[in-house]
């Protein structure tokens, strides 16, 4: 043969495409037929652009995509660990809104019923089920720390649990799909009213810095697994990416009120979980209005008392 067969069965061996070695074939048919050769001559011409389509789908991206789903799953452990270890050494959820949970409660467990419904792998959607019962456990604190764990929230929670066994097990694709698409709504959502309390208060608010940052990261590589894993579904995709913009968004509110408005050191806003909160400086016009009025007043109570004969004065003075 004039090519040299031996060679180009090698080059077909390194050829980093998916179903190379069925061109194996007509490799040993070139080793018997000079013409066969000729043609395997042109092979590495004509499968160029297949080649890099295929590499584009190499088998090495869904391996990395997977491990990163078990990653984001192992992450997602510490997610809403702060907040729910904040409010319970605080003992208050003062800086926390009941809504935001109950909308986070329900826009995971719609990813969750999609998710399981459709077949997905477990490491496309681990973290969505284990930040559920994050979502459910910090639910439960800031309830009861807001003294809310009345008839109304059992309702609630009776007829999510309904909703929940219904869509796990018997719900319709239809049903399904809608309800994914309503998770998208339901998760850029729940963080409105949390966003809305900060910006009134301009306070960084009870939402963890800790936890924003992780969900950013978090959204970030599920754009990644979600392409390589579940097809590019266009449902996942658009929830991911909402969700990671709502919470860039509160993470951006979180330092901006923190450190600039009111002036902490930056490492002490994100590290706001785990060291005690300072006295609250007062910021806005209308609360240092009230400091003032407060020590005037405390100054004239005073006053008045030390105005008194001592048999009079209140005890303890």
């Amino acid at each position: 043969a004039r090519s040299n067969p031996g060679a180009m069965l090698k080059l077909l061996l390194l050829l980093p495409c998916v179903g190379v070695h069925a061109r194996l074939g007509a490799a040993s048919a070139a080793l018997a037929s000079p013409s066969a050769a000729l043609e395997l001559t042109r092979l590495p011409r004509t499968l160029t652009a297949e080649t890099l389509q295929l590499a584009a789908a190499s088998p090495d991206a869904g391996l990395i995509a997977r491990w990163l789903g078990f990653l984001v799953g192992a992450g997602s452990l510490l997610l809403y660990t702060p907040i729910a270890a904040r409010v319970y050494r605080q003992r208050s959820a003062d800086g926390l809104t009941l809504s935001t949970w109950w909308l986070k409660l329900l826009s995971y467990t719609c990813s969750d019923a999609y998710s399981f419904r459709n077949g997905y792998p477990l490491s496309t959607y681990i973290e969505t089920l284990i930040i559920t019962v994050e979502a459910c456990g910090v639910l439960l604190l800031v309830a009861h720390f807001q003294r809310r764990l009345d008839a109304a929230f059992a309702g609630l929670a009776l007829s999510y649990l309904a909703a929940a066994t219904w869509a796990l097990s018997a719900a319709p694709p239809e049903a399904t799909a809608l309800g994914q698409s309503a998770a998208t709504a339901l998760n850029t959502c729940a963080l409105l009213p949390q966003i809305a309390q900060n910006a009134a208060r301009r306070s960084p608010g009870g939402f963890s810095p800790v936890t924003a940052g992780l969900a950013c990261a978090g959204c970030a590589i599920r754009l990644f697994t979600t392409v390589e894993l579940a097809g590019s579904d266009p449902l996942l995709l658009a929830g991911f990416a909402a969700g990671l913009a709502v919470n860039a968004a509160l993470l951006s509110q979180i330092v901006y009120y923190g450190a600039v408005v009111e002036g902490r050191p930056l490492l002490l806003v994100l590290a706001a979980d785990f060291v005690a909160p300072a006295e609250k400086v007062p910021t806005s016009p209308s609360e240092r209005a009230l400091m003032r009025a407060s020590e005037l007043e405390a100054l004239e109570e005073a006053s008045s008392e030390a105005d008194l004969p001592s048999h009079k004065r209140s005890p303890g003075r």
